[in-house]
Order: C-alpha cells, then sequence, then structure tokens
C-alpha cells in the first residue's frame, strides 16, 4: 500500500499514533476481501503475455546429439504434443529425437525409461513422475545420460534431489490458485466445489492442494470433496463420479481438475443427465484441444482452463539440454500462467486450441542459438 506525503497535522502526531495508524491499515489490506483479490487475480491470469522473459543468451549449440523423450501417455493430448513440438526444436539443431510411450501408469514409465537408456543417448526428457523414476534416473545419470522433468515434479526449476537437470512447467501452486480464483469469483464468493486429483505425479498434488487451499480460504465457499485415482483410470471413473457428485451435493457445483483430460469423460454424464450447462461447471487445467472446442461452444459445461504453453516448452527443453551438454546451468525461466475464458479463447493461439504466448518465443530461441536474425 502507498501513502501520500504526509500534511503537517499528520507530522505533529505522536509516533505512537502514527505507528497504530499504520497497523490498522496494515490489518486492513491483509484483510481484503477474497472475492475482489480473486477477480483481480482472474483479470491478470487472463491478460495477454506480450513480453518474453526468457533466455536472451546461450552456449553455442552442440553438435549431433540424441535424445529420448519419455511421454507420460500417448492417449493424452498434452502428453504427445510435447514430443511432436521437441522433435521439431531439435530437429532446428540436427539432432534426433525418439519418442517413447510411458502408458499412463508408473509401471510403464520404468519400462520405458530402461528402454530409453538402452539406446544410449545423451539425454532423456520425461512427462511422467521423476520421484516414481528414482533408479532408473538414477542409473542414467550415473552413465552420463542428462535428464529433463516436463511437469516432472511439484515445482518448475533445478531439481538435484530428483536428479533432474531442470524441470520444466508453470508453477503449480499459481495454476491451481487460479482454477479456484476463477471458481470463486464466478460465483461471487459462494463456490461449492469437487477437486479431482491425480497424486502419482507430484505436480497434481501440488496444484490440487493450492486449489483446495484458495476455496478453503473463501469464507463463503466450501470444498465438497477432493478426490485421487490414476490418471490413467479417467475413462473408467469419471462418468460414476460425476454422476454421484450431482446426487449429492446437487447444484449449482464446480468441478475442478488438475488436468482436462478428466473433463472429457464428465461431460457425457452430464449430458445424459439433463443437468443444464450453467449449473456445473468445469474448471481444467493443461489447455487440451477439446477443453478450447468446450469453452469456445459456451455450452459444454466447461468455462476455463489454465493452458501450458507446450510448444514455447518443449523448446525450452531443448534449450536446456544444450546447457547441460555445454556444462552451463539452467537458464531459470518459468513462463506464467494463463487462463483461457470464453474472453479470450480466440488469441494468444487459441484458434488452433493452442496457448502461444505472444512474445516471440521460437524467435528468441533460433537468435539465441545462432540460426535467426
Amino acid at each position: 500500500m502507498q501513502f501520500s506525503q504526509p500534511s503537517q497535522t499528520i507530522i505533529r502526531y505522536s509516533s505512537l499514533a502514527f505507528a497504530c495508524f499504520l497497523l490498522s491499515c496494515v490489518s486492513a489490506n491483509a484483510a481484503d476481501d477474497p472475492l475482489s483479490t480473486a477477480k483481480e487475480a482472474v483479470q491478470r491470469y487472463a491478460g495477454p503475455q506480450t513480453t518474453w522473459q526468457g533466455p536472451t543468451s546461450a552456449p553455442t549449440p552442440a553438435k549431433g546429439k540424441f535424445i529420448v523423450y519419455l511421454s507420460g501417455d500417448e492417449q493424452n493430448d498434452i502428453s504427445r504434443e510435447y514430443g511432436l513440438y521437441m522433435k521439431e526444436a531439435a530437429g532446428k539443431l540436427g539432432w534426433k529425437l525418439t519418442v517413447i510411450d510411458g502408458k499412463g501408469s508408473p509401471v510403464s514409465w520404468v519400462a520405458g525409461f530402461n528402454q530409453a537408456i538402452a539406446l544410449k543417448p545423451e539425454g532423456i526428457a520425461i512427462f511422467a513422475d521423476a520421484k516414481s523414476l528414482q533408479d532408473p534416473i538414477r542409473t542414467a545419470t550415473n552413465q552420463g545420460i542428462t535428464v529433463i522433468g516436463l511437469h516432472a515434479a511439484s515445482l518448475p526449476g533445478p531439481q538435484p534431489d530428483l536428479h533432474l537437470f531442470v524441470n520444466i512447467q508453470e508453477d503449480p501452486r499459481e495454476i491451481g490458485k487460479a482454477e479456484a480464483d476463477w471458481a470463486i469469483a464466478d460465483s461471487n464468493g459462494k463456490a461449492r466445489v469437487v477437486v479431482i486429483t491425480h497424486n502419482e505425479y507430484q505436480i497434481a498434488a501440488t496444484k490440487s492442494g493450492a486449489t483446495r487451499d484458495t476455496i478453503q480460504a473463501c469464507p463463503g465457499c466450501k470444498v465438497l470433496d477432493y478426490v485421487n485415482f490414476p490418471a490413467s483410470e479417467a475413462a473408467q471413473r469419471m462418468p460414476q463420479l460425476t454422476t454421484s457428485w450431482v446426487q449429492r451435493f446437487g447444484l449449482p457445483l464446480y468441478i475442478t481438475s488438475v488436468g482436462d483430460n478428466d473433463l472429457d469423460f464428465a461431460v457425457p454424464s452430464l449430458r445424459a443427465a439433463g443437468v443444464p450447462t450453467d449449473q456445473v461447471k468445469l474448471i481444467g487445467a493443461d489447455g487440451n484441444r477439446s477443453a478450447y472446442e468446450r469453452i469456445r461452444k459456451g455450452k459444454d459445461y466447461q468455462t476455463v482452463t489454465v493452458s501450458e504453453p507446450i510448444e514455447l516448452q518443449a523448446y525450452q527443453a531443448v534449450d536446456e539440454f544444450d546447457r547441460a551438454f555445454n556444462k552451463a546451468p539452467p537458464s531459470g525461466f518459468v513462463q506464467p500462467p494463463y487462463l483461457v475464458t470464453p474472453s479470450n479463447v480466440n488469441e494468444a493461439g487459441g484458434k488452433k486450441d493452442i496457448f502461444s504466448p505472444d512474445n516471440d518465443y521460437q524467435k528468441h530461441y533460433l537468435q539465441i542459438w545462432g540460426l535467426g536474425s
């Protein structure tokens, strides 16, 4: 809070009186209305991202590198698209990239990672939980293989305890908060919320925890249920769970998830039950193509998603590998979350059903790699 220059009258107050005045202002600021705070946050999260906050220099790109991408599940839009964009970015440097499907479960991730090691690459990128892969990751790093995570840990940045050179993602605490803030703002501080999570991923536990805690901090809101199940079981679990939530908790209802993929399987149940589209509002994350389509239609239950910049992060992964191969530190770059709403769904790449920030990220990476003007 900023104060204007004190008048002579205020200066004459005793120091004790002025201290009390300051304390009362700070207390009032700390007790801001959660609804007003949420509305301000929604405007910020949904605003344009035009400024490049990423690296402005990089080592000279290494030659002839081979990397493997372990996809968490090729049936998931986001997981699959990371591989496509990483292959594109790696190709700019003349590198080779191979994709292995982790098939959505920790057991398959381990098998896939061991398969990746057997290919003897210089680097392995994983869209899978690093904590579930500690034994094979240690084996890889002991062999001099650099391992980089995409959504592989609870927070972005270097993860030495998990043997990751760096973990690339938006900050899941901010993603979870953005989901909750939208529900609080949309409901005028009266949101009744179910929170879905998949805690086999550390990022999911952090994200959903932030959603739950933000809703619980809103006096007029309520967390009705916090539901954890494996992401690979969404198709089997979501139809019955969705029906049960409507029956148990009534309407109106907000359902948030750590990933849009869950919501693909909620919509048919809501339609079949004849639930009005303004009575159950689905809030997701990642920015799957199906989520963009639902938001654009405006009559398909999903209202918002917090979208990840998949192509940007794929280019970042290749850049981080190059830094590791050159014995340089990670870039330290973390792209802020972006809230896709009915008002901005066609902006920032939205017409192609992706989040592509308007900050010329591809041009910046090509320039620092010596491939652009």
